[in-house]
């Protein structure tokens, strides 16, 4: 099929697969959208909260000349999203920076805070070469 003729039911079939995908990557409560709009390219949007509760609104937007260039965009932005165990490793190590940088500031004492630096060193080459920890 040509991507210029791709009919409203295969648009739909392939928009009805994104918050599906989008889930799986960890995004809650993903609402996707194809959109045509006048004198516009075409566009794919979607709307989800990253955060508790309903008050960090996230969204993105993707366009194209054709239904298949602009869903072709947004579903590589999907496929390249990490999956729920990268992010939530990636979270993790973020907030233990914050509580090394806190401890640091605020003067904890070194055999506090070393045990920390050490892990997050750990992490981070685990992350590198895809290790799994030991328990």
């Amino acid at each position: 099929m040509k991507t210029t003729d791709m009919t409203v039911s295969a648009i739909q079939q392939r928009v009805d697969c994104l918050p599906a995908r989008m889930t799986a990557k960890g995004i809650a409560k993903p609402v996707v959208n194809f959109c045509v709009n006048a004198n516009a390219s075409l566009s794919v949007d979607a709307h989800w909260y990253a955060g508790a509760g309903y008050t960090d609104f996230k969204s993105k937007h993707f366009k194209g000349d054709t239904p298949d260039a602009a869903l072709l965009e947004f579903e590589a932005w999907v496929a390249s999203l990490p999956s729920i165990e990268e992010a939530r490793r990636a979270e993790f190590m973020a907030a233990l920076g914050k509580v090394i940088d806190m401890g640091r500031e605020t003067g904890v004492e070194v055999e506090f805070v070393n045990p920390l630096v050490e892990t997050m060193k750990r992490l981070s080459e685990n992350a590198i070469t895809h290790q799994p920890l030991a328990a």
